[in-house]
């Protein structure tokens, strides 16, 4: 792997981001509400307590978890020769090992099915929105 220096500043940063995270947000929003419709109860135990996850909550949980990880993930990414890739596979990883928690903690199928397509939505969004804009400023070979 080679080492790049990165001439991204704080705003470069947040200009790819907050549209990641907002995107991630809605979709995760939107997503929400069909399975909502479709009858998905979205309670979870947690922890030994048990709740519901409501709509803001799973939208603004969206939000920041999109936002701080792709900005952890984009500052890995960015010192190596093909950000665009690295931050790819990490995304990729870390939404691997998230989709373990509504298998162990949800009851219902249809809320399990939920909750693991609430993760690849937002996942999805981070990147149709992160990768275009990254790979066109930073990894022109991949």
């Amino acid at each position: 792997m080679t080492s790049t220096t990165s001439t991204r500043t704080t705003a470069d940063i947040a200009r790819l981001v907050i549209p990641a995270a907002l995107a991630a947000a809605v979709a995760v929003l939107v997503a929400y509400l069909i399975f909502d419709a479709a009858g998905a109860d979205f309670e979870v135990t947690m922890s030994g307590d048990e709740s519901t996850v409501t709509a803001v909550q799973a939208g603004l949980a969206a939000f920041l978890v999109s936002l701080v990880g792709s900005t952890v993930v984009l500052l890995v990414a960015q010192r190596t020769a093909r950000p665009a890739r690295t931050f790819a596979t990490i995304v990729v990883v870390a939404v691997v090992v998230l989709l373990v928690g509504p298998l162990v903690g949800a009851d219902q199928a249809l809320t399990v099915v939920a909750l693991e397509v609430l993760h690849l939505v937002a996942a999805a969004a981070v990147l149709l929105v992160v990768l275009p804009r990254l790979g066109a400023t930073a990894d022109p070979a991949a």
